[in-house]
């Protein structure tokens, strides 16, 4: 990596530093104006984002594989039935 190749990713790496920082500003300033019902209303659904969406993710990512090793075993099943008839 040359020395112009790393500036320009230095830059893009403080680009992205400002942006998150500027990101984190607005949040706070946001929270800080907040009535109570509503940052209850803010802290119930990021728990929501931060506990159960994984969740979903993860069953539904257990689920798909179990179907898809399911599914192989009933077409290798399907498979050799059909080859066992067939060479009768």
């Amino acid at each position: 990596m040359n020395k112009t190749d790393f500036r320009t990713f230095a830059a893009t790496l403080e680009d992205l530093a400002r942006d998150i920082v500027q990101a984190c500003r607005r949040a706070v300033r946001a929270i800080a104006v907040m009535p109570l019902p509503a940052m209850l209303a803010c802290c119930v659904g990021l728990a929501f984002v931060i506990s159960l969406l994984p969740l979903a993710l993860f069953l539904f990512v257990l689920f798909l594989g179990i179907k898809v090793v399911a599914g192989a075993f009933i077409v290798d099943r399907r498979r050799t039935h059909r080859e066992h008839y067939g060479k009768q």
